[in-house]
């Protein structure tokens, strides 16, 4: 790809650029058991993460808690969650080929973002424990804040970061021309990309993710990052030209109403 320095690309963060799903998992059933909660099966809180967030996710498996029973449940969910990443018998990984797709787009001259629905101090920790923290400018990145936030469900709270990130993006290239892309794992994702118009490629690292992105309505699906290079080519410069976004629809790349 030749240097394009109007492309903005996004990424969602967990279960899309780093394979973090287990710690989430493995900290919930955690709380859980401790809890007296009957943890839930690890590929039931897998197909929830970026689609629903904690509050929801507490809601379906441990039943209506107290107010402050319930945010003591979700600190403790949090708190195991943070500290598993710094335990030295736990690995966690990017998906492969990621760290070399986002370095290249990055040599290539586009910008890139984060949006998640993890906390902004969890996020900067797993951009920092990877190694790949430099690569996404600090005003293009957002995450959660837990009293901000508190109610929004994860399509919501994405749209509104994603919203803010291109606005931003917007305003230091003093264009309204500009290709954005958005890169997820979630119907969520897929989702916010569509309320504001943007292209959307889905990532599914199996077939059971494949298919759910499928019955939303995602119509651009890569299984592996070295993909990724090309398909932002493809819909933000087919002809090598001034990059422009695809003609908007009221669901590109999305779900379908």
């Amino acid at each position: 790809m030749a240097k394009q320095n109007n492309i903005l690309v996004v990424f969602d963060l967990v279960s899309t650029l780093t394979d973090a799903g287990p710690r989430y998992v493995r900290a919930f059933q955690q709380v859980c058991a401790e809890n007296g909660v009957v943890p839930p099966d690890e590929d039931e809180i897998l197909a929830m993460l970026g689609n629903k967030n904690l509050s929801e996710i507490t809601d379906l498996f441990a039943g209506k808690l107290g107010q402050e029973q319930k945010a003591s449940f979700m600190d403790s969910c949090n708190n195991t969650c943070d500290a598993l990443l710094n335990r030295p018998d736990w690995h966690e990984t990017l998906y492969p080929h990621v760290r070399e797709a986002v370095a290249a787009l990055h040599q290539h001259g586009v910008t890139l973002g984060i949006f998640t629905g993890t906390r902004e101090d969890a996020m900067e920790n797993q951009l920092n424990y990877h190694g790949i923290v430099n690569l996404f400018e600090s005003r293009y990145r957002r995450g959660k804040d837990n009293a901000r936030d508190a109610g929004k469900t994860s399509d919501a709270l994405k749209t509104e970061q994603l919203g803010a990130i291109v606005a931003q993006f917007r305003k230091d290239k003093a264009a309204a021309d500009v290709c954005v892309v958005i890169v997820g794992d979630s119907s969520a994702d897929a989702t916010a990309a569509a309320n504001l118009g943007f292209a959307f490629i889905g990532f599914a690292e199996n077939d059971k993710k494949k298919d759910r992105l499928e019955k939303a309505g995602v119509k651009t699906i890569i299984s592996d990052f070295s993909a990724l290079d090309a398909v932002v080519q493809r819909l933000c410069c087919p002809n090598d030209n001034i990059p422009q976004n695809p003609p908007r629809r009221s669901a590109p790349n999305g779900p379908q109403s």
